[in-house]
């Protein structure tokens, strides 16, 4: 690091300890011993992911244990229907943080809800849909902190409620309909604190970084697509037609409201698409337009400095794709 470690990250060697406890930068920033403690793990010439306790290093740890099931239970009321419940849970483990004075993060569970159908109610026609809830248990995640490093927390417990469904009508002819919706309904449970470790009620008013009811990033309350489709005979070939059209909502580009607010809503967005093409014996021939009417939105929004409000970055979707794609059977 620089003499003085001030234009150091903090981690690597600058984050190493020193025999009487500090990181090397702030021992040389307060002018103390730089000596480094001896490496407690092995192979490596330093220790910097550890805790200083009774005068020797203790290597940061972490453990998790969890339990996952999955129960499911169906009922064919009749050859055309099927109706099923499930139960079931999944969890992450937990990790340790790239700087060595942030906190582990612990283990979150996510514990699902749901009851599906799958029907034909007539002939060509297909009818499928999930209502859903689920429990999201001390969630991680992850942003910029100090220097730019990201850094993962856990956040209050969440809960996820939505209805999604699925339609497919071929009435014949070669031309069939296909459609899919989905609505979300994703809020905290808690308040979001800014501490690592802090949950509430422990955190103070002033450290509350997204009250409660606080709905999830990225996620748009409703996304739904429809496409048509029309095959035909060409000679001895087959042929086709086909156009789509996929829209979702606007979302919030981050948990914390402050931040959310800096970075800017994530964009609604609806796209077009067109697509013709033939099969010559082995051979098909795909024409293809995706996003015609050159539609702009966002995909995701952020920004490289984790402790300024400024340089956002934008991912945007495709922008208008003209191609030509060709395939063969061997």
């Amino acid at each position: 690091p620089p003499a003085n470690a001030a234009g150091s990250s903090r981690t690597g060697v600058a984050g190493c300890f020193t025999t009487e406890g500090l990181t090397l930068r702030d021992a040389q920033l307060q002018g103390r011993t730089t000596a480094l403690a001896p490496s407690v793990i092995p192979g490596t010439p330093c220790t910097n992911l550890a805790d200083f306790v009774g005068g020797g290093l203790v290597p940061k740890r972490t453990k998790d244990d969890g339990f996952t099931h999955r129960l499911n239970l169906t009922w064919k009321p009749s050859n055309k229907a099927l109706v099923y419940g499930t139960w079931s849970r999944g969890f992450r483990p937990g990790g340790i943080n790239r700087r060595a004075s942030i906190p582990p993060y612990a283990a979150d569970f996510l514990t699902n809800f749901e009851l599906g159908w799958k029907t034909s109610p007539a002939d060509g026609l297909r009818f499928n849909g999930a209502i859903y809830m689920q429990n999201w248990k001390t969630f991680q995640y992850s942003f910029l902190g100090e220097n730019s490093f990201t850094q993962i927390q856990n956040g209050p417990d969440a809960r996820i409620k939505g209805i999604e469904v699925d339609v497919n009508y071929a009435p014949g002819g070669g031309l069939s309909f296909t459609a899919a919706a989905a609505f979300t309904d994703a809020k905290t449970r808690q308040a979001l604190c800014a501490g690592a470790g802090d949950t509430p009620p422990a955190c103070a008013a002033s450290s509350v970084e997204a009250p409660k009811g606080t709905r999830l990033p990225i996620t748009p309350k409703f996304k739904g697509s429809m496409t048509a489709r029309y095959e035909f005979d060409l000679g001895d070939n087959k042929a086709y037609f086909q156009a789509g059209v996929a829209h979702q909502g606007s979302a919030s580009s981050d948990i914390r409201v402050a931040k959310a607010l800096s970075l800017g809503r994530i964009s609604s967005l609806t796209t077009v698409d067109f697509a013709t093409g033939v099969s010559l014996g082995k051979v098909a021939l795909d024409l293809f337009v995706d996003n015609v009417f050159d539609e702009l939105g966002d995909l995701s929004r952020y920004q490289n400095c984790g402790q300024c409000d400024q340089r956002n970055n934008i991912v945007p979707n495709q922008p208008r794709t003209i191609g030509l794609r060709v395939g063969t059977k061997f």
